[in-house]
C-alpha cells in the first residue's frame, strides 16, 4: 500500500517538473516571436497556455485524490500541497507567457522599433528562464540553498524593469511615435518581472517542504 502511494506521489512531482518545463518554453518562444516579429509562433504560445491550464487542473485533481484516498501523514501532506501550490505559480507564469504572445499579435508592423527596449527585455527574459530552470532542478535535488540563491536573482529583474520604465519615459516624452511600442515593452517587462517573482514563491516552497521553514525571499 504505501509502496503504490509512493509511486503516485513520485509520478505527481513528475508533473509538477512536467508543468515547469512546458512553462519554460512556452516564455522562450513567446520571446522568440518577439525578436522575430513571429505572430504565428505567438499565436501557438496563447494555444499551449490552453493545454497549460488543462495540465494544472490535472494535477489539483491528483492531489485531492491523493488527499482524501490515501489520507497521507504530515510529511507527504506537506509534498502534495507544495505541489499543488507551485503548479498555481507555474501556471500563472504561462500567463504571462501567453500576456507577452498577445502584445506580439497586437503589435502593428509599422510600429517605431526601439532597440534599448528589446535589449533590455531580451535580458529579463534570459534570466527569469534560467531561473525557472534552476528551480525546477531544485525541487527535484530538494535543494534548500540553491532555491535562496535562485530567489537572489529576482533582484536583477527588478532592477532590469526600473531600467526599462526610465528608458520609455525618457524616449516617449522625446518622441510620440514611441509611445505606442514603449507601452507595448512595458507591459513585456511586466509579464517578465511577474515571472520572477512567481519563481521566486517557488523557491519559497521548496524552502518549506525540506526544512518545514516559512520564509519571505523577496
Amino acid at each position: 500500500m504505501r509502496e503504490a502511494f509512493n509511486q503516485d506521489l513520485a509520478k505527481f512531482g513528475d508533473n509538477l517538473t512536467r508543468l515547469g518545463n512546458a512553462s519554460n518554453e512556452s516564455l522562450h518562444k513567446a520571446m522568440q516571436a518577439l525578436n522575430n516579429h513571429d505572430k504565428e509562433l505567438a499565436h501557438e504560445v496563447v494555444a499551449d497556455d490552453l493545454r497549460i491550464n488543462a495540465l494544472t487542473a490535472e494535477i489539483e485533481q491528483e492531489a485531492y485524490r491523493l488527499i482524501v484516498l490515501q489520507q497521507p501523514v504530515s510529511e507527504d501532506l506537506r509534498r502534495i500541497f507544495t505541489i499543488l501550490l507551485a503548479s498555481s505559480d507555474i501556471e500563472r507564469m504561462a500567463d504571462h507567457a501567453a500576456k507577452i504572445a498577445r502584445n506580439v499579435i497586437r503589435s502593428q508592423e509599422k510600429e517605431t522599433e526601439v532597440s534599448v527596449f528589446l535589449d533590455l527585455v531580451n535580458r529579463m527574459a534570459e534570466i527569469t528562464e534560467e531561473m525557472i530552470t534552476d528551480v525546477l532542478d531544485a525541487y527535484v535535488d530538494n535543494n534548500v540553498e540553491k532555491a535562496r540563491a535562485i530567489a537572489q536573482r529576482d533582484n536583477q529583474v527588478d532592477l532590469l524593469l526600473k531600467q526599462v520604465y526610465q528608458e520609455t519615459a525618457e524616449r516617449m516624452e522625446k518622441n510620440t511615435e514611441v509611445v505606442s511600442v514603449g507601452i507595448s515593452y512595458l507591459n513585456i517587462a511586466g509579464s517578465l518581472e511577474r515571472i520572477g517573482d512567481y519563481v521566486t514563491n517557488i523557491c519559497e516552497r521548496i524552502i518549506y517542504l525540506n526544512s518545514g521553514e516559512i520564509v519571505e525571499l523577496n
